[in-house]
């Protein structure tokens, strides 16, 4: 008589979640023809702030630390609906994409990708990604791409979620830039060019602030020259202010001919940005902060990120 040995626990836990995500996936997958093109993806800004549909939101975390996205996908369309969603790695980091604590990937990153509940007309389905910032690699900016589409394969949204490393704000150059927004570490000086900082998302007259700190860390003495590059100023037209103090030096930081008084070895100048009023139906801006050595060209850049409320 043969008898039944004893299956391991951990392979019937392991079981059951493959399981678990399978059902979550394709318990409905319309067909086609019945595929929704009318969707949209949001993620709540950082410190816990309104959702957004702006393009991008970026966490500043150390070397081991791991950053936390939570996102919906929305069914903007008048009929019941699913989705598809795929995920994309940039660097190093991989990605963890959650329902409630059922881990999806790497369903998710496959090409079949992962499908999302049925969801009826203005319902949504919350998700968190996670990413671990890894140990000991060059990369200082971690990318993790969530695209959105129809069970027919037709591309609806996207958006980026990302994984800043803080600045070293020893710096290394006689014209360092470091940018920061609240509590959050600062990014930016040489070497990590065109890192985001996203300030809380901003909706009617709210206003997002961050800070600019413009650093002599090696010359005996030098003037650091700084330019705010506002691309969206004719598109979405926010009300953008620059102030040295008390100082409002908002036309010449626009113009790029702002400069700092001579800065002694390893003295700073901190200017505070403000931006608001964001209008154009823009979901989203970007302003650039980039900084020069006198009569030198601006090398330095890091970039603002502001979102509106969806």
């Amino acid at each position: 008589m043969h008898t039944l040995t004893q299956v391991p626990r951990a392979l019937v836990a392991l079981v059951v979640g493959i399981g678990a995500v399978l059902a979550a996936s394709f318990a409905v997958i319309p067909s086609a023809s019945a595929a929704s093109h009318s969707g949209a993806l949001v993620v709540e800004g950082p410190k816990g702030s309104d959702y957004t549909a702006g393009h991008a939101v970026s966490l500043v975390g150390k070397e081991g630390a791991t950053m936390t996205y939570t996102f919906q996908v929305r069914n903007t369309g008048t009929a019941l609906a699913q989705y598809r969603l795929n995920i994309s790695d940039w660097t190093g980091a991989q990605a963890q994409l959650y329902d409630g604590k059922l881990l999806l990937k790497p369903l998710a990153s496959s090409p079949d990708g992962y499908y999302t509940k049925a969801l009826p007309p203005g319902g949504s389905q919350t998700l968190t990604l996670k990413i671990p910032i890894p140990l000991g690699t060059a990369a200082y900016e971690h990318y993790s791409t969530v695209n959105l589409y129809g069970t027919d394969g037709f591309f609806i949204d996207t958006v980026y979620l990302i994984a800043e490393e803080p600045a070293l704000l020893s710096g290394g150059t006689a014209a360092d830039l470091f940018l920061k927004n609240g509590s959050q570490l600062a990014v930016g000086g040489p070497g990590r060019t065109n890192q985001i900082m996203t300030a809380p998302t901003i909706s009617g007259t709210q206003t997002a602030k961050f800070s600019v700190t413009l650093q002599n860390s090696t010359a005996p003495s030098a003037s650091i020259g700084f330019w705010l590059e506002n691309t969206y100023a004719g598109i979405c037209a926010p009300v953008v202010t620059v102030k040295d103090g008390t100082l409002d030096v908002t036309a010449a930081a626009i113009a790029g001919t702002y400069a700092t008084p001579p800065l002694a070895q390893s003295d700073k100048r901190k200017l505070t940005v403000t931006v608001k009023n964001i209008g154009g139906g823009c979901s989203f801006v970007q302003i650039f902060a980039r900084a020069k050595p006198s009569g030198g060209f601006f090398t330095q850049v890091s970039v603002m990120e502001v979102n509106t409320a969806a």
